[in-house]
């Protein structure tokens, strides 16, 4: 819905750039449309890429008080259908940056577009020794 209404809210401004008059021809309407749309998807990319590099920013200077970073920003991630993925199992989420071992430490989350799907900003994932009698995959 929220991409509907910034499409429409383009549309004025796309059909004059398509040159269209009173009573356009389908393939300017079909245009400006297209035009619109991806520049609603692009719009929209580029914010919520800026939203997830603030809350990993946020969240790797907490420290140990993730519960901070959370609070301040869940709300608007929520709203934009932004997702923190902050476990480890989503391995193609995440690129591992350093250590050795067979579990890993989240240094980082990763953020997914809930609409699309797509990763907007892949996590840090450390490796580390695994916990005795833990799995591997668990963050230590």
């Amino acid at each position: 819905m929220t991409i509907i209404k910034g499409v429409t809210a383009r549309m004025p401004e796309a059909l004059e750039a398509a040159g269209a008059d009173d009573v356009p021809p389908a393939g300017a309407v079909t245009a400006a449309v297209r035009r619109a749309v991806l520049d609603e998807f692009r719009t929209r990319a580029e914010f919520a890429g800026h939203l997830a590099e603030i809350d990993a920013l946020l969240w790797s200077w907490t420290g140990a008080s993730h519960e901070i970073a959370e609070g301040v920003m869940t709300g608007h991630l929520r709203e934009l259908r932004l997702l923190r993925v902050t476990e480890p199992e989503e391995s193609d989420r995440f690129v591992v940056t350093e250590g050795e071992g067979d579990a890993f430490e989240l240094l980082s989350p990763a953020y997914v577009d809930e609409l699309t799907g797509k990763v907007i900003l892949a996590g840090q994932l450390r490796r580390v020794a695994a916990p005795v009698g833990g799995k591997a995959g668990e963050e230590a």
